[in-house]
């Protein structure tokens, strides 16, 4: 009755093992519709991590959610503190998603606004695995990875301590 019962739950466990491992493995190539949006910057909102950016085609502001996979550099690739952007400035903000959520993943802060530049929205669908990673998105999936391991593992033990409390009750009642 215990063998059975312990190859039953190892293999359902195995098979669990083996279903996340493969949504992991194969579920890696994503395709993401980055977005690029000129602007001139508005304000940070430090406690919202957000970056308020006026442009000429919305008369509304646009807010985007800045995280620390966010990229802000000048027009030479330096990086800048979102902080330090001065109120006016001109901006490139590449972003995903659509509606009130909207996530700046790059933003260029250009030093001059010339007055003939149009403002343009523009959309490109890029493949994540149509080109090398750079080194950050290796560090990003890298750490991904091991937090999913790790729930993984969390998860599983869980579930082992709830199988061996079920066996010592199981082995009470007999």
């Amino acid at each position: 009755m215990h063998m059975k019962t312990n190859i039953k739950l190892c293999t359902a466990m195995l098979a669990v093992g083996l279903c996340v491992w493969s949504t992991q493995a194969f579920g890696q190539a994503t395709t993401t519709t980055v977005t690029s949006a000129n602007g001139a910057f508005t304000e940070y909102v430090p406690g919202s991590q957000t970056v308020v950016v006026r442009s000429e085609r919305n008369p509304a502001p646009l807010r985007y959610v800045v995280t620390k996979q966010t990229t802000v550099v000048d027009e030479a690739g330096a990086p800048i503190a979102v902080e330090r952007i001065p109120a006016g400035s001109p901006l490139s903000v590449e972003y995903i998603g659509t509606g009130d959520r909207l996530q700046a993943s790059r933003i260029v802060v250009h030093k001059t606004v010339t007055a003939t530049a149009p403002v343009s929205q523009e959309t490109t669908t890029t493949t994540t695995t149509s080109r090398p990673l750079t080194h950050h998105e290796k560090h990003e999936l890298k750490e991904a990875e091991e937090h999913r391991r790790h729930e993984m593992k969390e998860q599983l033990e869980h579930e082992k301590d709830a199988i061996d409390k079920a066996k010592d009750k199981l082995d009470d009642d007999h």
